[in-house]
């Protein structure tokens, strides 16, 4: 029996081929950035590109999933890929202690989707902007107990910009671990779903409350 023995019982031996030839970027390894990261790995994922300038402090530990006091001070990306290899040994981790403002001037691996887990519109709207043809999106955004998902496709949807507009990011806001597991797990349901041909959230914008366990979709235009 291996590790994704219970994965194959569900989608079977084939989408289980899929995901171990699949490559996902993921930009930000913060709360979402980890809980899509672990839950990628254990459902399959043949490899990963984390992209995240950053270093683990104290207070991240209340939701970053991935790090514990052990790892303060060390790089975000350096800890989860130790951290993910030690899950699934044969998984493929590139990382870039980079920020995504320098994300045209790398020279990336293949990948077939990115994951926006990172936490201002300044930044996504870069990341959306380095998007091509055949690839997906998944965006994902937390605050406080609140979270949206939606899947991005060039020619096929608006991109971040059209949808949100400009954005004043507040700085630092509330969050709670709850929230970013919940949201993380969404997201990469919805990466696995593109990686099937079967997106959800094509010109759909998902939006969870946890305060009163509400969740509705927006229709987007197209």
């Amino acid at each position: 029996m291996d590790i994704f023995s219970r994965n194959t019982k569900f989608w079977g031996d084939e989408k289980q081929k899929i995901l171990a030839n699949s490559s996902i970027l993921i930009a930000g390894v913060g709360g979402l950035g980890c809980a899509v990261a672990e839950i990628l790995v254990r459902a399959g994922i043949g490899k990963l590109i984390l992209i995240d300038n950053d270093i683990i402090e104290i207070s991240n530990l209340n939701r970053q999933i991935l790090f514990d006091q052990n790892d303060i001070g060390k790089p975000k990306v350096d800890v989860a890929k130790y951290k993910l290899k030690a899950i699934n040994p044969e998984l493929k981790v590139e990382v870039f202690k980079k920020d995504v403002s320098e994300l045209t001037n790398l020279h990336l691996p293949h990948f077939e989707g990115i994951a926006d887990c990172l936490d201002n519109y300044e930044s996504r709207f870069i990341l959306n902007d380095a998007l091509k043809d055949n690839q997906f999106l998944v965006h994902g955004g937390v605050k406080n107990d609140f979270g949206q998902i939606t899947t991005i496709k060039n020619e096929v949807t608006q991109d971040l910009k059209q949808i949100f507009g400009e954005q004043n990011d507040e700085v630092e806001p509330g969050i709670i671990p709850q929230t970013v597991i919940t949201i993380g797990s969404l997201i990469t349901h919805e990466i696995i779903n593109n990686l099937f041909d079967k997106p959800l959230l094509l010109n759909k914008l998902l939006i969870v409350e946890l305060s009163d366990f509400s969740v509705f979709k927006i229709n987007l235009k197209k």
